[in-house]
């Protein structure tokens, strides 16, 4: 039997709610990489940001909400490949499913390159998704208790990985030290040993606040310029990331939250099938974990202003992904409690209708963002304090919830949503 789409009427609605939830939300962390040099987004001490509106944004949206949005996207993305084959094996057979959920995979990944190169956002998580989602299909029918044993294995092994990452400017410390140590009147050093030396004093001289400054400057001279600087600066970076920063670090940051997605599909929580009392406890459990947690890692940084040493000395631990997957809990409970009974039902059928053209939505808001920022269109970069971008994110949020609503009058899919459909199933399916 030949396998086709997945009608308006089968869509589940606390899915959708909460794709759209996460949509919007992933703008929160998107939002200051698009208008301020990543060095600034992530170093207090580059504005001397330590008080005032600029400080307590910072706090809010990264004790709140760093990394669980991105972290529901991703629990999303695994459970909607199990609703896809789950939905299209009954119509036809197993290897029909899988050459359309390939295909499907496939096009993400070609429109993921088209967001990073030619809309110039090097934060595009659609490529990261297509190569991580690749992975996926094999599991789409072991239990949810092995599920959860690979995404737990998986995450100590990433943590602690991260952990060996974020300890080597300790350990040049230490081999500086021990150099330092070495009476040179009597025992010449070897080149190693001047290198040592040599790499610590670097790494040192790259951690003044002068240093990082012009460094944001640089950054920001090159992503305010013509059309051709913009791509030439913002290609390098986007090969980086998507290439050896990927698999150090980015795909497992994706493939374990997607991989737990599948588990809690599974269980039917995402469908907002268990009792209230469960997500409650979901979202109890899940801000005393990960709030406190925030709290001690940001005051960390504060108190070390941003000292890569100081705070691996503090940290020896990574604790930034077991933070990240409580909070997404956290977040997720928080959110189907509410859905379930029934409070803000406009606020939710927002959400749907925005998580319903999630794809399109996210183009458009890094579009709006490349237009609005970059030197070839507004250029807004480095221009506006930290506080003032979330004036321009409600405006982006606005467009994409009045694009979502007006659309889906007259249409049963996001533009992109049937294009992306369209090419997968190779016809030209009815958008109305």
């Amino acid at each position: 039997m030949q396998p086709v789409p997945v009608a308006t009427a089968e869509r589940i609605g606390s899915l959708d709610a909460l794709r759209g939830f996460a949509l919007l939300g992933i703008l929160l962390m998107n939002i200051p990489f698009f208008g301020l040099p990543h060095q600034t987004v992530e170093d207090l001490t580059i504005r001397d940001e330590f008080s005032g509106p600029d400080h307590w944004t910072w706090w809010i949206v990264n004790l709140f909400f760093e990394g669980s949005m991105r972290g529901l996207f991703s629990l999303l993305f695994g459970a909607s490949m199990v609703l896809l084959i789950s939905r299209l094996v009954p119509r036809s057979d197993t290897v029909s499913a899988a050459d359309i959920y390939y295909r499907r995979i496939i096009w993400l990944l070609l429109f993921g390159l088209f967001d990073a190169y030619i809309l110039m956002w090097p934060g595009d998580i659609l490529f990261r998704y297509a190569i991580a989602g690749l992975f996926l299909f094999p599991l789409r029918n072991l239990k949810p208790v092995h599920l959860f044993g690979i995404a737990g294995t998986l995450l100590v092994l990433m943590s602690a990985k991260y952990s060996y990452d974020r300890a080597e400017p300790l350990r040049l410390r230490d081999k500086a030290e021990t150099v330092s140590a070495i009476d040179t009147t009597v025992t010449p050093l070897t080149e190693d040993q001047q290198g040592a030396l040599q790499a610590w004093q670097a790494f040192q001289d790259k951690q003044r606040v002068e240093a990082k400054r012009a460094e944001a400057a640089a950054t920001a001279r090159l992503t305010k310029g013509p059309l051709p600087v913009v791509f030439a600066h913002h290609a390098g970076i986007t090969s980086w990331l998507q290439s050896t920063e990927y698999y150090r670090h980015g795909f497992l940051d994706a493939f374990v939250f997607m991989v737990i997605g599948i588990g809690l599909y599974h269980l039917g929580i995402l469908q907002g099938r268990r009792r209230k009392r469960f997500y409650l406890l979901l979202a109890l459990a899940g801000y005393a974990l990960s709030l406190p947690v925030a709290y001690w890692m940001m005051r960390t940084q504060v108190e070390t202003r941003f000292d890569p040493v100081a705070f691996a000395e503090r940290f020896p631990i990574q604790l930034y992904d077991l933070r990240r997957l409580a909070l997404t809990f956290g977040h997720l409970g928080l959110f189907m409690l509410v859905f379930k009974l029934g409070w803000f039902g406009w606020i939710q059928s927002l959400f749907a209708k925005v998580g319903r053209m999630a794809f399109s939505n996210y183009m458009l808001q890094n579009l709006l963002g490349s237009v609005l920022f970059f030197g070839y269109g507004f250029n807004l970069f480095d221009e506006l304090p930290r506080h003032q971008l979330y004036y321009v994110l409600a405006g982006i949020w606005l467009v994409n919830i009045v694009f979502s609503v007006l659309w889906l009058r007259w249409y049963g899919m996001g533009p992109l949503e049937w294009v992306w459909r369209s090419l997968t199933y190779w016809k030209r399916l009815p958008l109305r």
